[in-house]
């Protein structure tokens, strides 16, 4: 990975995900920084959109300045690395796979946190079209997470459908930049013996993708699998769980759901979502 992706609405909460995007830069290899904002979409902190009076040039030249305030603040976390400003209104999520190609981006890091009465309502909308939009990963970081700690273990949350679209080069740098334990995990309804023919050979794919790593893997039946999820990611002290949203089955589901809720609410491990190979034609262990 080489450049970064950091969307923000000049919150605290914005500013959490983007201090925490900075002290793992290093570790992923990224040489290049863009930090951004859009005038309309407020991305971070709210998850809604909101209209502005203000003229265009006005609204450009007031972001400007508000994202070198942010850049200033970062300096210190990412010495060795560029960080570059760009603002324009431009209708995000719709936008994000547009603005990652002319780019380059390899991740985009957001911010999401919790609100009252309608924001709540609304509250993981915007976080779950980024993920269906974006053809980067999208690395979603709750108001609460830990700064300064450093990476113990990740966990990665599986549905256990078919292996082939798990996109194994983009997962393979996540772990190799952390060099940290890593859990398997599936949680379902379900007794073990219930499971599917390709429950089974994915299973054992898995084992095969994750043969090189310090991994464990775990089967769990849980009636609510979001808190199923999230109680064994406290219970193994995890600093990051990893998912492959799929347009179809449970983990699309949970992100139009709950997950991005009980996440802003809940929890303090940031989610890093990995794009689904099209077509499932990649081949585990590659």
């Amino acid at each position: 990975m080489k450049t970064m992706l950091i969307l923000t609405d000049f919150s605290e909460n914005a500013f959490r995900a983007a201090e925490y995007a900075a002290e793992i830069a290093g570790a992923l290899g990224i040489q290049r920084i863009l930090l951004y904002h859009a005038y309309q979409t407020v991305i971070g902190g709210t998850d809604l959109p909101i209209g502005n009076s203000q003229g265009t040039q006005e609204m450009y030249i007031d972001s400007i300045s508000q994202l070198a305030m942010v850049q200033d603040r970062l300096k210190s976390m990412v010495k060795d690395i560029k960080v570059d400003l760009r603002t324009e209104d431009y209708p995000l999520p719709s936008y994000i796979s547009e603005l990652c190609k002319q780019e380059e981006i390899d991740i985009v890091v957001m911010g999401v946190s919790g609100r009252s009465g309608l924001e709540k309502l609304l509250l993981g909308n915007t976080t779950s079209m980024m993920i269906e939009e974006s053809k980067v990963p999208v690395l979603i970081v709750p108001k609460d997470t830990n700064i300064g700690r450093g990476m113990k273990s990740v966990v990665f949350a599986t549905d256990l459908k078919d292996h082939t679209a798990i996109p194994v080069h983009q997962l393979y740098e996540v772990l190799d930049a952390f060099q940290v334990p890593v859990q398997v995990v599936n949680v379902q309804k379900g007794a073990p013996e219930k499971y599917s023919e390709e429950a089974r050979n994915t299973m054992a794919s898995l084992h095969n993708i994750f043969e090189k790593y310090e991994a464990t893997f775990d089967y769990i039946n849980d009636d609510n699998t979001v808190d199923g999820i999230l109680s064994y990611s406290d219970q193994h002290h995890a600093s990051m769980i990893v998912v492959i949203p799929r347009k179809t089955g449970f983990l699309s589901s949970l992100f139009k759901s709950s997950i991005s809720k009980k996440l802003a609410y809940n929890s303090n491990v940031p989610l890093l979502s990995l794009p689904p190979v099209p077509g499932g034609d990649e081949t585990a262990g590659e």
